[in-house]
């Protein structure tokens, strides 16, 4: 903003200069001379005229200029910073009469104007004027190429035009160039103490936009004083709308900002940054904020951001400063986050949850991609979010809330309110990027949490009812996914309660462990089908992993119900991905259930869980104590009862 104003006040400057020189001298070449020495003496720089030079005086006073060059610094990558095709003016003779200074028409055709910052970061629109006289107190470069207009001074322009041309800034320091052309720009200002209005239209990476603008006082613009802008640019890609206050030559701006468009995905396509998703996602989208930067500090309050269905809310602060610093609270309202996923998650989820007996596993290889965190040093944050509800895939959450804070290259990551499946939790993570092998630890603690949908949502598992907790308190280092389960160490826990596992009836088998002890073949059914009707029902189902270079070993694993109880221990080895398991089933004969005193009343039949993890076999180990009790043929339904239980 402060570039453009110093544009316009240089132009309107040198506008001054020709008209008062051409209302008092006859010779054209008397009104450029005067000028450029003018120019030069304000801004250290030279005004040229190169082509035809012509003044008229009927019907008002004309004065055309051609090839027009403004000087550019010594350091500039060009000798010019603005050229200009032709210069038209026209002055009506009442306003040389009357003393008033009124323009009927001020034409500029065909403008290429240079905006360049060099390596060393100085602007050539920063102007160096040498001090004639030492004995006078230095001023700043600032002060020096201030415009001040007298306070009488006024200036009225008709038809003030702009046609063709173009705008180039150069970052010599970061190697970036844009370019604005094709401009087509109209200015009416009755008065540099009433509204300058600036309409038309310019091209910007090939796309054309309109734009409204209006500067309430540019005599306070011109004199470096505090006014009011509304500036309105309409495209197809987006249109914004800007109303506010300008201070200290642009370095303390404040007001409302709003921007809307059709399509994120065509507005990042134009960007050069293709974006791939699905029809009804990454379209429509607005946001609408209050808005104050100074001190290199942006606040935005009251931001309110749609895209497509979705809302947000909350405010941020953001200081550019090296890192960069972001402070806000951001709360997404009701976030559905499906119609944002990829497809291929998407895809990958649906053969999961409804192929999974038609399709081959495939074994689980890690990624040894070396992992990037440096970004965490470029931005300290402290941000807050929440949302009503959250839905993931399957997931569906409700209230939740978290916090993000980083500093020097260190994350936390704060779950301060957790609420879904009718249970709640919270839980932090903690990543320190600083240096590698980063490091990374998560602790977390979810209660009353109902297994059957969230198992069934998360991995579309829908055997297991019951609520209960699950906690983890795990930390790991290392610069890839691998090195990351391979440096896995801490602890898991669960503990379900008043449930069922969906399928088998292994109350129905316990009851015929009198039969079986007693051979009484006869009386054992063990010809029914596995089925969802059928269920066993459960007190207790707990486990305790304890995880330690990547391999989760356990002791105590363990289903309790009146009729069976079933234990395990063993390990399950993440890095090479396979586990390997024991299971003692045991069928309770006593009728008393878990009353029963006597634990070697019942047939304890252990279980082999084991192999990689896309390929795991539950295989029935038969004693020989139980196949001395159990004929050949009880052992294969036992066998096929539990492999369908277990696999």
């Amino acid at each position: 903003m402060r570039i453009f104003i110093k544009i316009i006040t240089i132009i309107i400057a040198i506008m001054v200069l020709l008209v008062v020189a051409a209302t008092q001298l006859i010779s054209t070449e008397d009104i450029v001379k005067q000028v450029s020495i003018k120019v030069e003496e304000s801004t250290g720089r030279t005004l040229s005229v190169d082509g035809e030079k012509s003044l008229s005086f009927f019907p008002s006073l004309s004065l055309v200029l051609n090839d027009v060059r403004f000087a550019n610094a010594p350091e500039g990558s060009r000798p010019d910073m603005a050229t200009l095709d032709q210069l038209n003016i026209h002055i009506p003779w009442l306003s040389i009469f009357s003393g008033e200074l009124n323009v009927d028409k001020f034409v500029i055709v065909n403008p290429n104007i240079l905006l360049e910052t060099s390596a060393k970061g100085k602007a050539n629109w920063q102007f160096d004027i040498a001090d004639n006289n030492a004995s006078e107190p230095s001023v700043s470069k600032e002060q020096t190429t201030d415009v001040a207009l007298p306070d009488n001074f006024d200036i009225s322009l008709g038809q003030v035009e702009v046609q063709g041309g173009k705008l180039t800034m150069v970052d010599h320091q970061n190697n970036t160039t844009q370019t604005i052309d094709q401009l087509d720009l109209a200015v009416l200002l009755p008065s540099l103490r009433q509204p300058l209005n600036l309409s038309g239209s310019v091209r910007y990476m090939d796309k054309v936009f309109e734009l409204e603008s209006s500067i309430t006082t540019p005599a306070k613009a011109i004199n470096n004083q505090p006014f009011t802008i509304k500036l309105a640019l309409l495209s197809e890609l987006a249109n914004v709308n800007y109303e506010g206050e300008i201070k200290a030559q642009g370095q303390d701006i404040s007001g409302k900002l709003s921007i809307a468009g059709d399509s994120v995905k065509a507005l990042l396509q134009w960007q050069g940054m293709p974006l791939a998703a699905k029809e009804e996602a990454f379209n429509q989208f607005s946001l609408a904020t209050s808005m104050h930067f100074a001190s290199n500090k942006l606040t935005l309050n009251d931001i309110a951001v749609e895209l497509d269905k979705l809302a947000f809310t909350g405010l941020v602060d953001i200081t550019l400063s090296e890192p960069l610093t972001v402070n806000g609270a951001i709360d997404l309202g009701i976030l559905d986050l499906n119609p944002y996923l990829p497809e291929s998650a998407l895809a990958e989820q649906a053969t999961t949850t409804n192929d999974t007996a038609e399709v081959k596993s495939e074994p689980l290889v890690w990624d040894d991609s070396e992992i990037d965190l440096s970004a965490l040093g470029l931005i300290n944050s402290d941000i807050t979010i929440q949302s009503r509800q959250l839905f993931v895939q399957d997931i569906k959450l409700g209230e939740n809330k978290l916090s993000v804070k980083t500093h020097n290259a260190k994350a936390t990551i704060n779950l301060i309110d957790f609420q879904g499946y009718q249970g709640q939790g919270s839980g932090v993570i903690e990543v320190l990027a600083n240096k590698k092998p980063y490091q990374i630890s998560t602790k977390f603690e979810l209660a009353n949490i109902n297994a059957e949908p969230l198992l069934t949502d998360a991995i579309g598992f829908d055997k297991l009812l019951g609520k209960g907790q699950l906690a983890w308190n795990l930390s790991t280092k290392g610069v890839s996914q691998r090195d990351f389960i391979n440096q896995l160490n801490g602890e898991l826990n669960f503990s379900f309660i008043d449930g069922a596992v969906k399928g088998v009836n292994l109350a129905a088998i316990a009851k015929s462990a009198t039969n079986i002890m007693s051979g009484n073949l006869a009386a054992v059914s063990l010809d029914s089908d596995f089925s969802n009707a059928e269920k066993t029902d459960f007190a207790a189902l707990q486990g305790d992993f304890i995880l330690t270079d990547g391999i989760a070993k356990t002791e105590s694993l363990s289903l309790n119900n009146p009729f069976i109880r079933v234990s395990g221990t063993g390990d399950i080895d993440l890095p090479n991905t396979k586990v390997s398991m024991q299971v003692i089933t045991e069928m309770v004969a006593s009728v008393q259930g878990q009353a029963a005193q006597d634990s070697s009343s019942g047939i304890k039949i252990p279980i082999k869980i084991s192999g990689p993890f896309h390929d795991v076999k539950v295989r029935p180990d038969i004693s020989s104590e139980a196949k001395e009790k159990v004929k050949d043929k009880v052992k294969d339904k036992v066998k096929d009862k539990l492999n369908k239980l277990f696999g």
